[in-house]
């Protein structure tokens, strides 16, 4: 990016906003009380705390360089390598919304193994000294034949089948936290890797500002996400929630009308396929406290709510299965809203009185005969 004095400074500030910003959203995720079973959290504040060490280190860089005429490169290894798996990181948080606990370090590489070896091709011609510095477009299209210029290339254009799979991932995905926010959070992804493409790989002025843009919008959604969208009952509800325990005795009346509104609410999917529903979420919902819902579980049949919303989730398992033996279990269990797999597992086994893999063997021979 060639700088005038003019635009250096706005540079400057621009990137002491960019770090604040940062810093502030890291604080502000680390303070929100998680649910022990959620990690996404993990990965948006590693992100924000790494992006903001990468910013930091580039405030040092302009500050030293900023009027220097060549201070940037386009397609530098040093900045599009690091930008990308930082990127990847918010990546990481986006899937572990869609699919709570579905990550684990052997998927996670699989997922970035194809950016990797990209990579490597790129590290070996920077340990050989063969790395041609373009200063401006023009240079880019005349040198564009040459090996360590066509392995730049190749690794900044890798990002357009990690979009390719977010959207698709979204798109299968039918529940999760925060949902009805998620196409917004996948497309300002998209479009925040997109321009720091063209900001940091290729040194475009207007991408650069474009790019600080989105990255204030998707750090003011996130913050949101975390702090307000994923947290379902405020703590002063809930104390006046819990007070209403220390009433000795219920009427037949109001717990049967608690009843009717807790079956009319599981009825719908979109409640029990929450992966953070909690009891406090569903006293909320019907407007009650925990003392008429679990009685009026028990009266529609279940031994407690727990059981009711389990029973609802291995249902619509076992309705799946039977329709499509094919699909994967693990699948279905996060579909239902079962964040761990060794949980649902349990469950199914509890209720069904078989193993997944039994269950369908026993469907498929019941089918046959």
């Amino acid at each position: 990016m060639h700088f005038t004095n003019y635009t250096s400074v706005i540079n400057l500030i621009v990137l002491g906003i960019h770090v604040f910003v940062q810093l502030a959203a890291a604080i502000l995720i680390y303070i929100k009380k998680h649910n022990p079973q959620d990690r996404s959290w993990r990965f948006i504040l590693l992100f924000f705390l790494v992006s903001a060490i990468a910013s930091t280190v580039e405030i040092v860089l302009v500050t030293n360089q900023s009027f220097a005429p060549n201070s940037y490169k386009l397609l530098d290894p040093l900045i599009i390598i690091p930008g990308f798996y930082i990127f990847a990181i918010l990546l990481c948080y986006i899937i572990e919304l869609l699919r709570p606990r579905w990550l684990n370090f052997k998927r996670i590489f699989g997922l970035f193994l194809p950016s990797l070896i990209s990579a490597a091709f790129v590290l070996i011609f920077v340990a050989r000294g063969e790395v041609t510095s373009l200063c401006n477009m023009s240079e880019l299209c005349s040198h564009i034949s040459q090996p360590n210029i066509i392995a730049r290339v190749v690794f900044i254009t890798i990002y357009i089948p990690y979009f390719i799979y977010l959207i698709i991932l979204r798109m299968q995905t039918k529940t999760a936290s925060a949902s009805k926010h998620h196409n917004i959070l996948v497309l300002l992804t998209t479009m925040l890797c997109i321009s720091y493409v063209f900001s940091r790989g290729l040194q475009l002025y207007l991408g650069y500002i474009t790019h600080e843009v989105l990255y204030l919008l998707l750090s003011i959604l996130i913050v949101y996400f975390e702090h307000y969208e994923r947290i379902h009952i405020p703590i002063e509800k809930v104390r006046d929630y819990y007070a209403w325990e220390r009433l000795p005795h219920t009427t037949q009346d109001t717990l049967n009308s608690v009843a009717q509104t807790l079956q009319k609410l599981m009825d719908n999917p979109t409640i029990w396929q929450d992966p953070e529903l909690t009891g406090d979420k569903v006293v909320h919902l019907v407007g009650t406290n925990r003392t008429y819902i679990q009685q009026a579980a028990k009266q529609l049949g279940f031994v407690n709510l727990s059981d009711m919303i389990n029973r609802r989730r291995i249902d619509y398992v076992c309705q799946q299965l039977r329709k499509d033996p094919n699909i994967p279990v693990q699948t279905l269990f996060t579909d239902a809203g079962y964040r761990s797999r060794t949980t649902a597992w349990r469950h199914f086994t509890a209720i069904v009185g078989c193993t997944p893999s039994e269950f369908v063997e026993r469907h498929t021979s019941t089918k046959n005969d």
